[in-house]
């Protein structure tokens, strides 16, 4: 362009005329009028002020043409007073100087000047030494256009026109596509300090075309009797500038939609900046509002899609200048479009309020034919998946929230997708996990798109498919077609043409994605749609994919999609029975294929919680399939559906009058999954089994046909059961029915003992029943009246109700019929318990095997008396010791397993007590067992390299109080493995003297009064001593157990205990007259050796029996008739030097 378009060597003839008055005739002064009485005096001209990119909630500037109401809703003269202080160039011309028609040349001269230094600063920076920057440039342009607009008279209009034009020509040119290519973007969040020539040209340019259409609208639209020419319209420049407003700002969208990537569609607003989005909203506006005038241009009525439309029509041949396709421009124009849609929800001043507001809701918001048009251009471009996803995402808000529902454009995606159902719809490049992929089961299906159905969001997830986000249009579509009857035609009209694409020849070839898409199209029809008139239609449809004639898998997705719409049906209070059948019919054809029939099962429990009576047909779905499957499935997949099966009976418990109505499903349930129950209750550990067990024995004898309450819960109760909480669990629940009382109490507690052994009393299940227990007329006879509150509070109750027991039948030695029916009771609780254990207790877990034998020795410490009968050997008593304590390999010598010898060693003392209790002296049975618990089991107790460990039963045994009892087992223990026999000692006696020294130790450190251990040592040593001296006598020098046993010597005469008992020394030294009246004659060299080691430690007990020795080697002596045994005198001799040095 050139610079010197107008000649300025004319300045100094207007500077001489610029405040000269108007001369020339043709120009009057401008008429004053009113001022507005709303506007204030600081009312500011607007201009645009950018904020930045737009975005979704960006606000117009407060300065802005939109918030400001200008020219739309705060009238002309509001404006004129702001405008009439302004003065322009250098020279300061001010409104008067607009009266000389010099003056206004030169003014517009100077803003093209302005105009052009803008538009070459924008292609190249200028050295130029103005005063002026680029934004009072763009100012003085956009004030010279508001002087023209406001102030100028129709008279002046004739005059001034042609200089308007060259002006209006001069933007127009300076605006052509390559310089939008230029400042299309310059937007900047600074707003007007912003110093960028190509932010101020470009907002000065949509400044300065809007005020020339305002300019235009007034003074040839609203004054069409001023004419240049006759031949002129005056609407021909008004509609021009508008349609080029409109190009302009679709091509500032289009260079901005070049930079974008499909998915950057669906977050980015078309408009660059903020600016032009609200010349958008400007024009939407004007158009409004000046289409209710009674000046329409061409006698029609011009709207704002109707020139949008246009102006998309005339890029449709510039594809080639802007790099666009057919595709490419319909996915821009739907895009823009979604954007433009939105404007509507604004209000006049810039405020938004939504697809409600009134705008929005006018005739002329809508623009269904060229969206229409737009997706066919779309369709027919063979667009790639994501920018499918993107259009209709793009699309969806425009015809489900701004819009009235039509079915043109769905019916076009319809016709696009129905030939592409086995198309997988994956979008190259996403992750695989966003692949369109079959849901798990029915529910999911059901539950996943009434999730999608029912999303209020407007933007749609683009991650999902575009045939899913056509699903979810197609639905939400139909949804608000049959909200109006106006519409619901149009409702059969969409299904009309969605149903002639099938058939079943079509449906045999479908894969499984096929199916996959099959299922989502239903599901959306039958979710947003009328279900009682659309279910039928559904189902047949599904069921016309016979599943006999296609593969396994494929199976599985019709499966997914026939429970998808039953509990569809369940929901919708539907009868089910005709469907159900058709359907079992053919899983019959497929010989109850297991994984269609997991299928079934999944849903089953989604269905049944709908079932109000099970009067539609449920029934029908406890079928052969449903054990078949149970015995083969997961335990997970086994959980789901034996809660389905316990729902059923948990809605009839709840309304008994449904029993009766019901009489076929009970039969089934009977006939098919309670012969499932019986045998899993024993074997399985499904946490339902044992509600089940319990549905079912509530239920019995409700229906013909069907076994009694008491043979089914004794089938339950005696079950070996492999999950032992199955038990407790299924008695507490028959426990809270009205069968409880035809439960006798010793099964109750029979089941609650197993279970304090078999478990914990902590166990939820266990104290549950320990609280029923408590409360028992049987339990307080039998412990007499023992507190519940001490039960309850124990930490182990099994111990105190045992120990109670006992104790009551101790107290009732009077009455015998009391004894007979506790012993009686006793033994019932007790009965079968040698099962509560696994056979091989290597398998059984250690806390139970210790809890077991535990409670063994419990009831033997405690009840010894009622649990053994002499002469019976299937009594508690003997089957204890010959399967628990004294099986067969431990009577044969063979070593026990690591487990059971420390379960032994525990509970010994406690056995060992318990059998004390019995006449263990005359009973020969009892003798040989308390015996062969001392002989068989010691060797087994070297469990620990602690001495005191190994040694704690023998200890707790001499601490009791049956001193009898005390005497016998270290007699026992003495006499078993203190023997010698060809002075060698037995293997285990170097064991049983470190337990002899642990006990002496215990002794010693006891606390107890100084009378209780001295009877513990004089036991201890009645029972042990006498043949420890002899075992020292008799064993060779070199046997460990000679120098381990004169140690333990050494240790009891030092104690303090002996020491202050002369009667333990007394019995010492008994012990040793007994030896030598029995070992002198025949041991004479081996007893004074025994003397000469004790006279070591302990001389004075030596001296106590000197004179007694004397006198048997007299008897010796006198005996073998040969005077004195030099020999033996000799030793005596020893012993007494022996003697002296001890002293």
């Amino acid at each position: 362009m050139d610079f010197e378009l107008f000649n300025f060597d004319e300045d100094d003839d207007l500077l001489s005329t610029a405040c000269i008055e108007a001369t020339q005739g043709q120009l009057t002064a401008p008429q004053q009028t009113q001022p507005f009485d709303g506007v204030v005096e600081e009312t500011v001209l607007p201009e645009l002020q950018c904020s930045g990119e737009d975005t979704t909630h960006a606000k117009f500037a407060s300065e802005g043409f939109v918030r400001s109401g200008f020219m739309l809703t705060r009238p002309e003269y509001a404006w004129r007073d702001a405008s009439a202080g302004l003065t322009l160039t250098e020279f300061e011309f001010g409104l008067k100087q607009l009266l000389g028609h010099n003056n206004v040349q030169y003014l517009i001269g100077t803003s093209c000047m302005h105009i052009q230094h803008l538009w070459a600063s924008v292609r190249q920076p200028l050295n130029t030494n103005d005063t002026y920057n680029h934004r009072q440039r763009r100012k003085e342009v956009t004030h010279m256009f508001y002087w023209m607009l406001l102030h100028i008279t129709d008279e002046q209009w004739t005059f001034l026109r042609p200089s308007l034009e060259s002006i209006r020509h001069l933007v127009n040119r300076t605006t052509e596509a390559d310089t939008w290519k230029l400042i299309y973007f310059a937007s900047s969040c600074k707003g007007n300090d912003c110093n960028a020539a190509a932010y101020h040209l470009l907002h000065g340019v949509l400044e300065w075309k809007l005020l020339d259409l305002c300019i235009l609208y007034k003074f040839e639209l609203c004054a069409p009797k001023v004419l240049l020419d006759d031949n002129a319209k005056p609407s021909s420049a008004f509609i021009n500038q508008l349609t080029l407003l409109f190009e302009d700002l679709i091509t500032c969208s289009l260079y901005l939609y070049g930079k974008k990537r499909p998915a950057e569609l669906l977050y980015a607003s078309p408009f660059p900046c903020t600016c032009i989005k609200e010349c958008w909203l400007y024009v939407q506006l004007a158009l409004q509002k000046w289409s209710l005038t009674t000046f329409a241009v061409a006698t029609e009525q011009l709207t704002f899609w109707q020139l949008f439309n246009e102006t998309i029509t005339k890029f449709k041949s510039k594809l080639d200048k802007f790099s666009l396709t057919t595709l490419s421009l319909a996915e821009f124009t739907n895009w823009l479009l979604h954007a433009l849609v939105r404007l509507f929800g604004y209000r006049s001043n810039g405020q938004y309020v939504g697809p409600r507001y009134e705008r929005a809701l006018a005739d002329t918001a809508e623009n269904v034919d060229a969206l229409e048009q737009c997706t066919q251009q779309f369709l027919n471009g063979n667009p790639s998946e994501e920018q499918t996803r993107v259009y209709i995402c793009l699309l969806m808000p425009t015809l489900l929230n701004w819009w009235r529902p039509r079915v043109a454009i769905p019916v076009l995606l319809w016709e696009h997708f129905h030939k592409r159902l086995n198309t997988s719809f994956y979008a190259a490049g996403s992750a695989p996990s966003n692949l369109a992929v079959a849901c798990a089961s029915g529910k999911a299906y059901v539950e996943r798109y009434r999730a999608l159905l029912k999303q209020e969001e407007l933007t749609a997830d683009a991650n999902l498919s575009s045939y899913t986000l056509f699903t979810i249009l197609l639905g939400k579509n139909l949804m608000r077609l049959l909200e109006s009857s106006a519409t619901r035609h149009q409702a059969q009209k969409l299904l009309g043409r969605i149903y002639t694409k099938f058939s079943a020849q079509k449906f045999l070839a479908l894969n499984e994605m096929g199916i996959h898409h099959l299922i989502e199209l239903f599901l959306a029809l039958a979710i947003c749609g009328d279900f009682e008139e659309l279910a039928p239609k559904l189902s047949a449809k599904l069921l016309s994919i016979a599943l006999d004639k296609i593969p396994a898998g494929r199976q599985i997705a019709v499966a997914k999609g026939h429970m998808a719409l039953l509990i569809l049906y369940a929901e919708r209070r539907c009868e089910i029975g005709e469907y159900a059948t058709k359907l079992l019919q053919q899983l019959t054809a497929i010989n109850n294929d297991l994984s269609v029939s997991k299928v079934l099962a999944d849903g089953l429990l989604e269905i049944f919680m709908h079932a109000d009576d099970f009067r539609r047909g449920e029934h029908l779905l406890i079928d052969a399939w449903l054990p078949n499957y149970l015995e083969t499935c997961t335990p997970v997949e086994q959980d789901r559906s034996l809660e389905a099966l316990h729902l059923i009976f948990g809605k009839l418990q709840r309304n008994e009058a449904l029993i009766e109505s019901n009489s076929e499903l009970l039969k089934a349930l009977n006939a098919l999954v309670l012969p499932f129950v019986k045998q899993q209750f024993a074997y399985g550990y499904s946490q339902w089994l044992p509600q089940l067990a319990a549905d079912f024995s509530t239920q019995a004898c409700t229906v013909p046909d069907t076994q009694t309450f008491q043979k089914l819960f004794n089938c339950f109760i005696e079950a070996p059961v492999a999950c032992r909480q199955a038990l407790p669990q299924y008695l507490n629940k028959v426990l809270q029915t009205e069968r409880a009382a035809l439960i006798e109490p010793n099964v109750v507690i029979h089941v609650w003992l197993k279970s304090l052994v078999q478990l914990t009393a902590v166990n939820e299940d266990v104290a549950q029943l320990t609280r029923y227990v408590s409360q028992l007329a049987e339990f307080r006879m039998m412990t007499d009246n023992l507190s519940p509150e001490e039960l309850l509070q124990a930490k182990e109750p099994l111990c105190v109700f045992i120990a109670a027991v006992g104790k009551h039948y101790d107290a009732c030695a009077a009455h015998h019929q009391r004894r007979f029916r506790i012993a009686d009771n006793l033994n019932a609780y007790l009965r079968n318990f040698d099962k509560w254990l696994q056979v091989d207790l290597k398998q059984e877990k250690t806390e139970v095997a210790f809890r077991f034998y535990s409670f063994l020795a419990i009831v033997i410490y405690n009840c010894a008396h009622i649990v053994y009968t002499k002469s019976k050997v299937n009594c508690f008593f003997h089957v204890v010791m010959t399967r628990f304590v004294l099986p067969t390999n431990v009577q044969m010598g063979k070593a026990p397993d690591g487990k059971l010898a420390q379960v032994v060693h525990k509970i010994w003392p406690v056995l060992v007590q318990g059998i004390g209790k019995l006449n263990f002296k005359a009973d020969p049975y009892i003798s040989k067992t308390l015996t062969d618990l001392i002989q068989k089991w010691t060797p087994h107790f070297k469990i620990s390299p602690n001495a005191k460990m190994v040694a704690r039963p023998f200890v707790s045994c001499l601490q009791s109080d049956n001193a009898e009892l005390s005497l016998f087992v270290f007699e026992k223990l003495t006499s078993l493995f203190l023997a010698t026999q060809r002075r060698q000692a037995d293997p285990n006696a170097c064991l049983v003297v470190t337990i002899f020294q642990e006990v002496i130790e215990s002794i010693d450190a006891n606390n107890t009064s100084d009378d209780i251990l001295t009877k513990r040592l004089e036991t201890f040593m009645k029972a042990t001593s006498l043949l420890m001296l002899e075992h020292i006598m008799m064993v060779d020098e070199v046997v460990p157990s000679r120098a381990l046993l004169l140690d333990l010597f050494k240790r009891i005469v030092s104690s303090a205990t002996y020491k202050r008992a002369a009667g333990l020394q007394q019995l010492l030294a008994e012990h040793l007259r007994l030896l030598t009246k029995k070992h002198l004659a025949y041991y004479t060299f081996f007893f004074f050796e025994l003397l000469q080691r004790l006279a070591q430690f302990t001389p004075d007990t030596i001296l106590q029996i000197m004179d007694f020795l004397l006198a048997e080697m007299r008897v010796v002596e006198q005996k073998r008739g040969a005077g004195e045994d030099n020999r033996m005198r000799g030793c005596l001799q020893k012993l007494q030097q022996t003697l002296k040095g001890a002293r």
